[in-house]
């Protein structure tokens, strides 16, 4: 089999994987709440920001503090609650994919 349709037969796999239809799901209810979709957006900022602050070798407990409580709040919300718990296993689903292949072709050991 060639490489290239190997890989679109995965990405077809993902594409009907519980894992994706469920972040897809959560993400579509999202979109029909402005004010949740502004509210994870900001989340997303903040961790960046935090994220930025901790590369640059000045991390901020004031930042991280931010950052959690803003997750506190962001988490009330049940659709954003969801739409963060599915992209977290879609997320393990492509890691788990990653390391798979990262193993078959020994980049481990380059």
């Amino acid at each position: 089999m060639n490489v290239y349709d190997a890989a679109h037969e995965l990405a077809r796999a993902l594409s009907r994987s519980q894992e994706y239809l469920e972040l897809k799901a959560a993400r579509e209810e999202l979109k029909k709440d402005p004010q949740a979709e502004g509210m994870l957006k900001d989340l997303r900022t903040k961790q960046l920001e935090v994220e930025a602050l901790k590369l640059s070798g000045k991390p901020s407990e004031e930042a991280e503090k931010q950052l959690q409580n803003l997750y506190n709040i962001v988490s009330c919300h049940s659709g954003i609650r969801k739409y963060l718990e599915a992209e977290k296993r879609f997320l393990f689903l492509m890691t788990d994919i990653q390391k798979i292949i990262a193993r078959a072709v020994d980049l481990d050991n380059l």
